[in-house]
Formats: structure tokens, sequence, C-alpha cells
């Protein structure tokens, strides 16, 4: 590390903010399992003072036994004593036995809690959020560490807990002793706390200042777990280049932790050395006030006991707390991504349009930058799309179509000019209301390995359980019906490999299932963006015939670069350079003998 990163290692901010993240996980915990955190803190409670119940029944046990012998007489206490310690050697096992239980079961309650807690507010963020580079980073390392850390910091709570108990219990024995010495154990054990600091402040820097480097050998890696890359990576004798670069990666990685447990075995030994010579001042000097008749044997037993107690519950105090310091630097970035706002902000009052009708839908002069971007993707866009219009938007790569589309999603807003529903700015009205008018299929749409009728169903969640009837009037209008009766369970069929039974549907098949999603969900406002490009021309045809036998009221806007779907819409936008170029139906677009006119020729051409 650089001098300037070991300067802020001991800041007093990450200690505060360690505290602050112990203060929030605890209250949330304490919200969510009250009476399992009373039981854990009883638990822990008598736990911590176990031993020095052992070692006091015994050192009291021993100055009874000096006593008697030889006066051949037993005084009850003698009986006392000797129940006081079986109880007390017997007890620690049951108690171990409940803590291990608890424990277990409060784990597995942090590992439910915090993954829900990531994974809701990851769908909670804009998608603007989610394609923001800026917050990479953060996203990656909340998911290479998954919630593990934070279940380790959380459940270390408790030993920490329990190790302050047993400090104070051994600390005030040992001072009523002799209280000098309490303080030279003291400072002994002090190196070990700032050992376990120093280590997981590189740690952290070393998983986090190198995330580049991490995400790209994630990405390598996925090449080898994606089939389809690993087949090309085979085909093009790829594989040898790809694992000297992962070699490369772990070897420009790991070189650093290497140097990292050299300097912590070195530092470990050092503060061992101080340790254990602290031990011993204290063993000779405790042992020395028994020759002289100043303490008795089983008083120096319990003594001993303790300080062994103290060195052993300052040890593990320090090492969680280093433990803790180097986990909350994670738990940090958690509460980030939880603390995360929007970019797209909804209005808490928002004004819900009317579900059974489709609303009108006007671009006014609108203008979009994507974030930290100078140029814009899209100009001064004005076009209007009336309800149960059919509109295509067509343009080369790159022109801004499915920008438009993400606008219109409200993923993000406009950086000039106003999209309105049914007149109303888009800003202001409900964000749920509105995806509930809309079914979208972009270029890139996600397969569901489930069971068909549910991966079919998952277009309209709110129906319990999928309405099959619905399922398999929405599989024939996409032409999926036709290969779904031929897998073996139909409708049940597993889809995935990966999963006992499954198949893999090809790529037109799942481009199939999407729409059929589409048409089970049945929206007033269809967007798709290239949702035949994988479908042969026969299956196409009835898809788009099925697309202009919809119900009048229904909007439709389609994005494609085949020109014989296009043809058929009510109004053609032509998007040149972020700007509409062109606008109106097929006939018109070729009359002005443009951009639109000479794309349809070629592609004409290239059929004939």
């Amino acid at each position: 590390m650089s001098n300037g990163e070991t300067e802020h290692i001991f800041s007093l901010a990450s200690l505060r903010a360690m505290l602050a993240n112990s203060a929030r996980l605890s209250k949330l915990v304490w919200k969510a399992k009250r009476g399992l955190v009373i039981a854990l803190g009883i638990i822990f409670l008598i736990v911590s003072s176990a031993p020095f119940l052992q070692s006091g029944s015994r050192g009291l046990l021993i100055n009874e036994l000096v006593a008697s012998a030889g006066s051949n007489s037993i005084h009850p206490r003698l009986f006392l004593l000797i129940a006081i310690l079986i109880l007390a050697t017997l007890l620690p096992a049951v108690l171990y036995t409940v803590q291990n239980y608890l424990s277990r079961i409060f784990y597995f309650f942090l590992e439910e809690m915090f993954d829900v807690l990531a994974l809701k507010k990851r769908a909670q963020l804009d998608v603007s959020k989610h394609e923001n580079p800026a917050h990479q980073n953060l996203f990656n390392s909340i998911t290479e560490n998954g919630t593990w850390r934070i279940q380790n910091f959380t459940d270390r709570q408790w030993y920490i807990f329990q190790n302050v108990i047993e400090v104070v219990i051994a600390s005030v024995i040992l001072i009523f002793s002799q209280w000098w010495v309490f303080l030279i154990i003291l400072l002994g054990t002090l190196p070990e706390l700032l050992t376990e600091l120093l280590y997981g402040k590189q740690v952290w820097n070393i998983h986090t200042g190198r995330a580049e480097i991490r995400r790209r050998y994630w990405n390598l890696n996925s090449h080898f777990t994606n089939l389809p890359s690993l087949i090309e990576l085979k085909l093009f004798q790829g594989i040898p280049h790809f694992l000297s670069q992962i070699k490369g990666i772990f070897r420009a990685f790991h070189l650093e932790e290497e140097r990292n447990e050299k300097r912590r075995l070195l530092h470990r030994f050092v503060v061992l050395c101080i340790s254990q010579s602290v031990i011993a001042f204290a063993l000779v000097y405790f042992t020395l006030q028994v020759v002289h008749g100043s303490l008795l044997i089983g008083t120096l037993t319990f003594i001993l006991a303790s300080i062994g107690d103290l060195r052993q519950s300052l040890s593990g105090l320090f090492t969680n707390l280093g433990r803790q310091y180097q986990d909350s630097l994670f738990v940090t970035d958690l509460f980030k991504l939880l603390d995360m706002r929007p970019d797209v902000s909804t209005p808490k009052h928002g004004i819900k349009l009317i579900q059974r009708r489709t609303p009108s839908i006007v671009f006014d002069n609108v203008s979009f930058s994507y974030p930290n971007k100078e140029e814009p993707v899209l100009k001064n866009i004005s076009l209007t799309i009336e309800p149960g219009e059919k509109f295509a938007l067509v343009g080369v790569n790159g022109a801004g179509k499915t920008t438009f589309v993400k606008l219109l999603c409200r993923f993000y807003d406009p950086t000039g000019g106003h999209i309105l529903l049914d007149g109303i700015d888009m800003k202001k009205i409900d964000l749920e209301r509105w995806y509930a008018q809309l079914g979208v299929i972009f270029q890139d749409y996600a397969h569901y390995n489930f069971p068909v009728k549910e991966a079919i169903a998952i277009g309209r969640t709110e129906i319990r359980p999928p309405d099959i009837s619905r399922v398999k009037k929405a599989a024939r209008m996409s032409s999926a019906d036709a290969f779904i009766k031929q897998w073996e369970q139909g409708y049940d069929q597993m889809l995935g490999k990966e999963f006992s039974g499954g198949v893999e549907p090809s790529i037109g098949q799942w481009q199939k299932l999407a729409l059929a999603k589409m048409f089970y969900r049945n929206p007033h406002i269809w967007i798709l963006d290239e949702p035949t490009s994988s479908i042969d021309a026969e299956a196409e045809a009835k898809i788009f015939e099925q697309l202009e036998a919809l119900p009048k009221d229904r909007t439709v806007i389609l994005i494609s670069h085949r020109f014989s779907t296009v043809r058929r819409a009510d109004r053609i936008g032509v998007i040149e350079n972020g700007m509409l170029a062109e606008y109106g139906t097929h006939e018109e677009l070729l009359a002005l003998d443009g951009g639109y006119a000479r794309m349809f020729r070629l592609q004409a051409k290239g059929y004939a």
C-alpha cells in the first residue's frame, strides 16, 4: 500500500463508521427478530460468566481441601463446593449446545434478511442507476462478496459482547488482586488490536482498489461458463490465450495479498512474544506471593485462570474488532446501496391513468443526453401516437431508437422537452399504473427457467395460479404452441438444460415464448424492439397477423429493420443522428424519396 493509504488506516472516521454500521444493523435485526435477540443476549451473558464460575469454584475447593488436609473431618461446605464445581463443569457444555443452535438459527435469518434487502433495493433502483458506470464498482462489490460479510459482521457482535463481559469480569478480579498487573497485561495485548486493524484495512484495499481487475477476471471467467462462448473459444482455439490472461490476473492480484500475509505473520510473531512475556511475568509474581504466604494456593489457581481468561478474552476481543473493522468496510457498501436514491423521482401521489383506456402519447420537443455525455442521443423529437395506432420506428443502429423506448418507459427523464400521456406530463403520473398499461420486449429480453406455463404467465404475475387456457391461447398467437406440444411434458416442461429434465429452446423459440408472454399480458400499449429478429418468415407473418387483429384501442410501437413488417404500420418515424428526419405513412415516405425510401429499396433489392 502507498504511504498515503497507510496514514488513514486508523482514522477515527472509519472507526465511527464501524460503530454506526453496528448500531444500524442492530436496529434492523432488533426490529425483525426481537425475541431471538433477547434469547441470544441471555445465553451469551451466561456463557461469558461460566469460565469464572468454574475457576472460582475450583479455587475455593482447593483452599478448602488444603485447610481440611489431615483433620479427618469433612465440613458440609466441602460437599457444596464439589456440587458447585460439578455444576460449573457441566453447565458450559449445555450452554454451548444451546448457543450453537441459536447462533445457527440467527445466521439463517441474517442470510435471508440481507439477501432480500439487497435484491429488493436493486429492484427499486431505476435503470439509469444500473447503467451508470460510476456505480458498477459498488454493485460488483455487493455481488462478489454476497451478504456473508454482513452476516458475519452482525453475528460477530454477539461474540464481541461475550468478549467484553469476560474482559470486565477478569479485569475486576485482577484489579482487586493487583491493579498494576492488570494494566501490564492490558498494554501487552493491545498490539494485537493494531495488527488486526492493519490487516483488515489492507484486505479491503486489495478487494476494492482493484475492482477493475476483478471485473476483467469475471468477464474472462464467464466465457468458460457460458456454453456458446466456450464453443466459440474451442473453435477459435482461444482457450490458451484466455487462460493465460486469467493466470496473469491471479498473479498480479495475489502477489500483493501474499506480501500482506507475510507482513501479518511477522507482526503476529512480535505481538505473541510481547503478550507471552507479560503472562510469564504475572505467573512468576503471583507464584512468589504463594511462597511468601500472602496468597492461598486455591486463590492462585483462580487468579491464574482469570489471567488466562483475560488474555484469551482480550485476544478474542481484539481479533473480533479487527475483523469487524474489516467487514465494516463492506457493510458500508451495503448501506451505500440501501441509501441510494433513484435518478428518476416518482411523485408520492402520482396521477393514476384510467386503466381500461389507452392513453395518447405525445413527444413534445424531446431531447436526451445520457449522464456524463455531452452529445445528445435524441434531439428535439416531436410526434404524437394516438390510441390504437400502429407506429413503427426505423433507423440505423445507434440512431436512438432504443433510447426513445427507454424514455417512454421512463427509465430516464428527458433532458429537454416533455412526454405527455393523455396531455399529462409523464413525471406527474403514477409509474406503477403506467407500467400496468405497458407490454415491452427489448432486444435483450429475459429467459425464465421455469415450467413453460409459468414462464408465459409471468406476463401477468397478479394471476395466481397461471390460467392455463390463457397460456395456451397466448402460445398459439405467438406460434410457440407448435414446439411446446412436441416437448415431453408440454406446458409443464422445465426450461433450461441446467435443471433436471429441462430443455434448452433455440433462440427463435425463446423469442416466441417472450411474445407469448406479451399476448398473455394483453397490454394496452405494445412496445416491440426487433420482436421477430430470430423468427422464420412464416411464423413472423402469422405473429403480425395476430398483432393486426388486436382490439382497435391497442397501441403498437414497433422497432424493426424488416421493412416487410414496418410498412404495415399506420405511421413510420425515421430517426437519423438522433433527430426525427421523416414521419408519415409508408406511401408518403416512399414519395419523399429520402432515407426511408433508400433503405426500403436496398432491402427490397436484397430480397429480389
